[in-house]
């Protein structure tokens, strides 16, 4: 499903984002500009997604969204690398073979997180062509898995209880540059808890999402 870029209403312009209504039954809205009231505005946005599926329906941009309910705020997070302890765990990279379980697994885990994106078919066909997936492995066992691009961990989910810890510690041989960085959502408490305790910093909100 395509996202529509530029919606424009009677009430303002906004994106909407449509790719997750497939398999989350979810759709967002991206606030440009408010010209009429904000209320008019989402209500006739999520319209537009619920007659599309979404079964739920978020908003943020630009936009006052004092009176509503919040969702999901994404917090920026960074460390150096060279405090990330050492660990016995390796990588192993995604293969042609292994992408449909990578992804599979990787929905499995992350159907819950707010604000997670689906690992859609496409998502597939690039797993194996960017070489940015990895399976983590220790002593032969998988306990879980990952993606990094460039300097930026884009998703680690343990398949073994206990295992997150070396699951980042084992990613963090991949970062490309001096430091590591991720976006984690506040509301994701055991993810916020394991890098607090691998000493990532704590930075700005960059996004916020609320009910519609």
């Amino acid at each position: 499903m395509t996202d529509i870029p530029i919606y424009t209403g009677l009430d303002g312009i906004a994106t909407l984002i449509l790719r997750e209504i497939p398999y989350r039954k979810e759709g967002y809205v991206l606030v440009r500009s408010v010209f009429g009231t904000l209320e008019g505005l989402l209500q006739e946005c999520a319209g537009v997604c619920r007659t599309l599926g979404a079964q739920r329906v978020f908003a943020g941009g630009q936009a006052d969204f004092s009176g509503y309910a919040t969702y999901a705020r994404l917090m920026e997070r960074s460390v150096l690398c060279k405090e990330i302890p050492s660990t016995t765990a390796v990588l192993q990279p995604v293969t042609e073979e292994t992408a449909q379980e990578w992804a599979q697994l990787y929905n499995e885990r992350f159907r819950n997180i707010p604000t997670a994106q689906t690992c859609t078919p496409y998502e597939i066909r690039r797993l194996v062509q960017s070489g940015e997936a990895f399976f983590v492995l220790e002593d032969g066992q998988r306990i879980g898995l990952g993606r990094v691009t460039g300097d930026r961990l884009s998703a680690v989910a343990a398949l073994q209880p206990g295992a997150g810890t070396a699951c980042v510690c084992a990613l963090a041989q991949q970062i490309k540059g001096e430091e590591m960085h991720l976006t984690c959502a506040v509301e994701n408490e055991r993810a916020m808890h394991l890098y607090d305790t691998l000493d990532f910093s704590r930075g700005e909100i960059s996004q916020s999402w609320y009910w519609v």
